[in-house]
């Protein structure tokens, strides 16, 4: 046995909540424990923490009550978070809107996309019935 690996810092972390709005404020606490456990950047811990408090408000707003599983990892070595938000609607894909002045709305995503620079996306889930919206921060 290797007893090294045994003391090794994960590279993922994983939270699974209901979407409530009330709740949201964990997935930042999620951003905050990965930094803090991989060393990596504060501009990653800001960034991360807006992208993925927009992708589980955005489940939050879609699918309220609903299980929603959230994740961050990060490959060793690499100031780089990759961020996900699992929801159970595999059929309503999200959708870029374009920045307008006096829009109301829909705003979040594309700054999340700039955030990411332009490293965001989506897929159906290929283990759950459902789909991932993912981003990527960092150099």
């Amino acid at each position: 046995m290797d007893i090294a690996r045994l003391y090794e810092i994960p590279r993922r972390f994983d939270l699974k909540l209901f979407a409530y709005a009330e709740n949201v404020y964990l997935v930042r606490n999620l951003v905050d424990q990965a930094v803090d456990s991989w060393g990596l950047s504060e501009n990653v811990r800001f960034a991360g923490r807006l992208i993925l408090t927009e992708l589980a408000t955005n489940a939050v707003r879609l699918y309220e009550g609903k299980e929603v599983h959230v994740w961050v990892s990060s490959q060793a070595g690499r100031d780089l978070l990759e961020l996900a938000v699992w929801d159970p609607d595999p059929d309503n894909l999200p959708k870029i809107l374009p920045l307008t002045e006096c829009g109301e709305s829909g705003r979040g995503l594309a700054l999340a996309y700039e955030l990411s620079d332009q490293r965001l996306g989506w897929y159906r889930s290929t283990t759950a019935r459902g789909k991932v919206v993912w981003a990527r921060v960092g150099p």
